[in-house]
């Protein structure tokens, strides 16, 4: 996200090396600061929108990972979603058992090992979920 605009900005491989992109991506008001790419500071997309589900306009299938899907409200992806007008949409965010572990503080470090393997129990219904809406994007299973 320009941190001077509030606009989202999307770098392919010609627009910005891929090392500055990534530090941009953590950079937060208050705790990282904004990363200079082309003369403009840029920080954490997800300031701007924690999914960027809009930026898929014109894709048949979306998949959205949004691992923080218990801490924010729905209109917003909603409203993406919308923007974006795919055939069939795949969300992809913690079950309860992942929202119970990491509760509110994501920055307990303690709590990352056990979230990843109860986050790694769900990729097999995931995988299932994503292979039956390629093939099938009418009959999208949200």
């Amino acid at each position: 996200m320009n941190a001077g605009t509030g606009e989202s900005e999307v770098f392919d491989d010609a627009g910005a090396p891929l090392s500055s992109v990534v530090a941009a991506s953590t950079a937060f008001p208050g705790i990282y600061p904004s990363i200079t790419i082309n003369n403009r500071p840029y920080m954490d997309g997800g300031l701007r929108s924690g999914t960027s589900a809009d930026l898929a306009v014109g894709a048949r299938v979306v998949v959205v990972i949004e691992p923080m899907a218990h801490l924010l409200p729905r209109e917003p992806l909603t409203q993406e979603l919308a923007q974006a007008g795919s055939d069939a949409v795949v969300t992809i965010s913690p079950d309860e058992e992942t929202t119970q572990v990491f509760a509110r503080d994501l920055h307990d470090r303690a709590a990352w090992q056990p979230a990843y393997r109860a986050g790694g129990g769900q990729a097999a219904e995931t995988a299932e979920r994503i292979r039956a809406t390629w093939h099938n994007p009418r009959q999208s299973p949200r």
